[in-house]
């Protein structure tokens, strides 16, 4: 139910998605406008007068281009509290950049990335019939705070994630209170005995393709003692003597670094890959500890700054840039200096660029010093894989 749930939120995403990649710059105008005149009486749109901006032209004439440093003063009044700073949106959440520099997220990023990470990816999956009746096996980290303001503040997965618990109850192998606290130093032993002590698995998520390959190579490591466990119970799971013994059969014959997903967990068919950072050589181990029938949704671009690009296609790499998330300007790789952005429709296939942002959540014209490289078109739309 909750996967059919997903689909379906996911079939009006991508039916918007068709819409606005035929004209992009269309759905980019608009968006900017939008944030000029909902935003224009925050503390940040008064200093740079937003109210005397009336066209796309004149916000990237007079709003300067900007760093984290230019924001540090505006996020920490958010984060205590103060309203209508960056913008007019209620922040929901705080990433974190460099793992110490905090991100306002706006309820629209929040559904921005609900939208097109979530559900965009649920849709790709059902249409290759890849959403099963089997558990989730999520390795994604779950770990989030709170402010005193009560914002929570972390991984924005995370936080996306745990905030269904009745999903969180019925579909997650690894129990959310368990999945990720940044205080467990038994995290991986946790993840692979609930991982292992399942055999109804039919859908894997992981923030690297990494956690995935991580996991396979623990259990390697130390299947006895986790065969030893489940035989026999602990205060995390009741005894499943069957299952054990069917482990130790499993891991017996297996030899290191071949195929072990399929036997594990036989229904086990798609794996969601939610960053899509370089696919080196690792990856292809981890092909080949998956199989031929093991399909990969990579989800798309996201960041602390936004949600920049959602998945199109199974088992592919590149991803459309979304018209109606953010507002994009491109740096050429090879220029220098910031004196001649691109837009969305003067980019060419086969070259690289840096990303520009002006978000949902405040930050305008923000250098995010993040790499694509045009690699073809949805519709009239760019798609991009991450510049190695």
């Amino acid at each position: 139910m909750v996967n059919d749930a997903r689909w379906t939120d996911g079939l009006l995403v991508n039916n918007r998605l068709n819409e606005i990649t035929y004209d992009p710059m269309r759905s980019q105008e608009e968006f900017v406008m939008r944030l000029v005149r909902e935003n224009a009486r925050t503390a940040f749109g008064q200093k740079m007068g937003l109210n005397t901006i009336f066209s796309l032209q004149e916000f990237r004439k007079h709003i300067p281009l900007s760093s984290y440093e230019d924001y540090s003063d505006y996020i920490e009044r958010i984060a205590k509290g103060e309203k209508n700073i960056l913008t007019t949106y209620h922040t929901e959440h705080f990433s974190l950049l460099s793992g110490y520099k905090k991100l306002p997220v706006s309820r629209w990023d929040v559904q921005a990335a609900y939208d097109y990470q979530f559900c965009s990816s649920f849709y790709v999956a059902g249409c290759h019939g890849l959403l099963a009746d089997g558990m989730t096996l999520n390795l994604v980290d779950n770990s989030i705070d709170r402010l005193p303001t009560n914002i929570t503040i972390g991984n924005l997965l995370g936080r996306l994630l745990i905030k269904r618990k009745f999903d969180n109850d019925q579909i997650y192998v690894i129990p959310v209170e368990v999945a990720n606290p940044p205080e467990r130093e038994d995290i991986n032993y946790l993840q692979a005995l609930f991982a292992m002590k399942q055999d109804n698995v039919s859908l894997a998520m992981c923030e690297h393709y990494s956690n995935m390959l991580n996991l396979l190579r623990y259990i390697e490591k130390h299947w006895p003692r986790l065969a030893e466990d489940i035989e026999n119970g602990n205060p995390y799971i009741a005894p499943d003597p069957k299952r054990a013994q069917t482990i130790r059969d499993i891991m017996e014959s297996h030899h290191i670094g071949t195929q072990l997903v399929p036997l594990l967990w036989p229904e086990l068919h798609c794996i969601m890959v939610f960053d899509v950072d370089n696919l080196n050589a690792s990856f292809e181990l981890l092909r080949t500890y998956c199989g031929h029938n093991v399909h990969f949704v990579f989800t798309g671009i996201g960041s602390p700054e936004a949600t920049f690009s959602t998945a199109i296609n199974l088992d592919d790499p590149q991803t459309v840039l979304i018209p109606d998330a953010a507002f994009y300007e491109f740096k050429p790789k090879d220029d220098k200096n910031y004196h001649y952005l691109l837009t969305l429709d003067q980019l060419e296939i086969g070259r690289s660029y840096e990303i520009v942002i002006t978000n949902l959540s405040g930050l305008y014209r923000y250098k995010t010093q993040k790499t694509v490289t045009v690699v073809g078109r949805f519709h009239d739309t760019p798609t991009v894989i991450i510049d190695k």
